[in-house]
């Protein structure tokens, strides 16, 4: 499988193009599903944004690939002829990885500054292909890294340090208009810059401050960060009027900074001052501008030193990436394509936890997990940890269900000499080991009362106190909490505190049991069978194909720790390469004919029914190869095609 990216750049295609494009959007879209349609197995991304049109694929023909993709471009801007490829850049490879990756971060000059706009287009278009299933383990992987990369990026504070120009931005603003707390801010768009500059105006204060944005949600959560007013695209005509220091943070409203249109403005003020202060590269003022009277333009790099910074900064952000990207790679070449770290899986339900997993990760944000038992809780919290800037720091494990109330508030605060009986020395608890770590209280619904309020001083103060003694301590902690029973059901019932439940579930990470996404039993069994072949020093390679059904019909109660327990089992009674069905557990085997005699008995159930339900378990349990399922039914692939069509089975539906 290769990967490459094909993308058009505002700059490089004629406007009358570009307008089409626009316009035909979903046009674009259908013809790239029917692309998808002619290989299930390739996996496709449209992401469409003001400034670039990417398409992300993984496939496994790439010279049939490319030439579809051509086409598709061909036929999205109506081209008469085909000189399309005259436009769009193909990239393969590590080149198309790292094209995309410096995309998400606002490195590629068509999207500078406006990376978190590009980021959200493709967390928008990833979903849909997901949806449409047009993207698989390999992009969803790509995507998490992008989003972990903005972490690590924000967390070692490798972020472009713009804190001198938000200083000379006040020293501009105190020159013309003698005190910030006379001058009305407006501020345009959102970038990189638009959190140090903010947050160094916000405490000197300004008499009014407006936010506008393309998109009315970002406006408005700028307006809730920073004490501000949010503005439509239509209002911005008056508040050009009204405002005395305006902010571009991008392109918005840039038919109104023509040296004509803002004549018109100052002559409406009357020529009272006005400051304008273009923090976007890619804005280039008209030079006429500078002959209007009271009317000042900077630009960022009329700030001293604003290059050499944001190259130094950029500098550092490559190395990241080149990081990534070897990463990335490792993975790829590695054959696990469901693998994140410690956590298997290709289900949606997967997908989504990995993506809220790259997002809160380098936060500090408290976690909520609530699964099954074998779920795999651990793991996920591990997997916050790990991709979080905490990641050096001690991860701590504390089952809450295993001790008793007094020996858990010991174990967790620690105690002072003569606490107790046989407290004989003072102890650090769990909570001081984990300081600038994370520590994990699983089982927390298993928790007393009394112990619940000292966790919610915690979580609201950051301080503890051991056990015995009346001094409070200061800790830095991040906890993540689980649960194999749902808390809400003990709030009702009044077993556990409803103020502790909202603050331990700011962010909730529910797992669904194994049997709700049976295509992550797969990949879970053949990792585990790699793991324990190589800790036995057996060469057990596959499972058969009676054995894989027979792991694929199995409702797996004890979820993937059941899973685990079964094929440590196998491989270790396997003779020769491959895990036979008489390997595993008597119950699988046993289990499966009660399931397929209850449905054979089943009034309800036609013949038609029960071979639809045998040919899409077979699909399921060999991942949807068709000569692999033809053997595996003693039937030609034409036959299998006409059964799939004649029972409308569709991968992913």
């Amino acid at each position: 499988m290769q990967i490459i990216a094909v993308g058009l750049h505002k700059d490089n295609v004629p406007e009358h193009l570009w307008k089409r494009g626009e316009e035909s959007a979903d046009i674009g879209r259908e013809q790239l599903k029917r692309l998808h349609g002619a290989n299930p197995e390739n996996e496709f991304l449209f992401v469409d944004s003001s400034h670039t049109k990417e398409i992300l694929a993984a496939v496994e023909d790439q010279v049939r690939a490319q030439k579809g993709i051509e086409d598709f471009f061909h036929r999205y801007l109506h081209l008469a002829e085909k000189p399309s490829h005259l436009f769009f850049h193909i990239l393969e490879g590590p080149d198309a990885v790292r094209h995309f990756l410096q995309l998400a971060l606002g490195m590629e000059p068509a999207n500078v500054p406006s990376d978190e706009e590009f980021l959200q287009r493709v967390h928008e278009s990833i979903g849909l292909a997901n949806e449409l299933s047009m993207a698989g383990p390999v992009l969803n992987r790509l995507y998490h890294a992008a989003l972990m990369l903005k972490g690590k990026i924000k967390s070692n504070n490798l972020a472009l340090d713009f804190s001198e120009i938000a200083q000379q931005v006040e020293s501009l603003i105190r020159k013309i208009f003698g005190q910030l707390a006379s001058a009305n801010l407006l501020v345009i768009g959102k970038n990189n810059l638009t959190a140090p500059i903010l947050s160094h105006l916000q405490p000197q204060g300004m008499r009014s401050v407006k936010f506008c944005h393309h998109n009315p949600s970002v406006a408005t959560e700028l307006a809730e960060d920073y004490s501000g007013e949010p503005i439509g695209i239509g209002e911005l005509p008056q508040a050009l009027l009204n405002a005395q220091v305006i902010l571009r943070m991008n392109q918005d409203g840039c038919e109104r900074f023509t040296a004509k249109v803002l004549r018109g403005i100052m002559t409406q003020r009357k020529n009272y001052p006005l400051l304008i202060i273009n923090l976007d590269s890619t804005i280039t003022p008209e030079s006429a501008l500078s002959r209007v009277y009271n009317l000042y333009v900077f630009d960022l790099i009329d700030f001293q030193n604003a290059r050499e910074w944001k190259d130094a900064g950029l500098s550092s952000i490559s190395k990241l990436v080149e990081e990534e990207l070897k990463e990335f790679f490792s993975w790829f070449y590695s054959k696990e394509r469901y693998r994140f770290g410690d956590i298997i899986g290709k289900s949606s339900a997967m997908e989504r936890i990995l993506e809220l997993i790259a997002r809160i990760a380098p936060t500090d944000i408290t976690v909520l997990i609530q699964g099954e038992s074998g779920t795999g809780k651990e793991i996920i919290a591990r997997a916050i940890h790990e991709s979080s800037s905490r990641r050096e720091k001690p991860f701590i494990v504390v089952n809450c269900g295993a001790l008793t109330e007094t020996l858990l508030e010991s174990e967790l605060f620690g105690h002072v000499r003569g606490a107790f009986t046989g407290a004989t020395f003072s102890k650090k608890g769990l909570f001081e080991e984990a300081d600038h770590g994370t520590i994990f209280l699983d089982e927390i619904g298993d928790t007393s009362p009394a112990l619940q309020v000292k966790l919610l001083r915690v979580l609201q103060e950051g301080e503890i106190r051991r056990v015995g003694s009346n001094e409070f301590i200061k800790i830095n902690v991040r906890l993540i909490a689980a649960t194999n029973r749902k808390l809400d059901e003990l709030v009702k019932q009044g077993t556990f505190r409803q103020d502790l439940y909202y603050r331990l579930n700011v962010v909730e990470i529910d797992i669904p049991p194994l049997r709700q996404r049976p295509e992550d039993i797969l990949p879970l069994a053949e990792h585990f069978m790699k793991k324990y072949a190589e800790k036995m020093k057996k060469r057990v390679t596959c499972f058969s194909e009676e054995a894989t059904r027979l792991l694929l019909r199995y409702p797996w109660p004890g979820n993937v720790r059941e899973l685990e327990n079964a094929v440590e089992r196998a491989v270790a009674l396997t003779i020769g390469h491959t895990v036979q069905s008489a390997d595993l557990p008597g119950h699988l085997r046993t289990s499966g004919l009660k399931r397929l005699e209850e449905k054979i008995r089943c009034p309800q159930m036609t013949l038609k029914e029960l071979e639809r339900e045998y040919i899409l378990n077979s699909l399921e349990a060999c991942d949807w190869q068709y000569d692999k399922v033809a053997r595996l039914l003693d039937i030609g692939r034409t036959t299998l095609w006409r059964k799939m069509k004649e029972y409308k089975i569709l991968k992913g539906k």
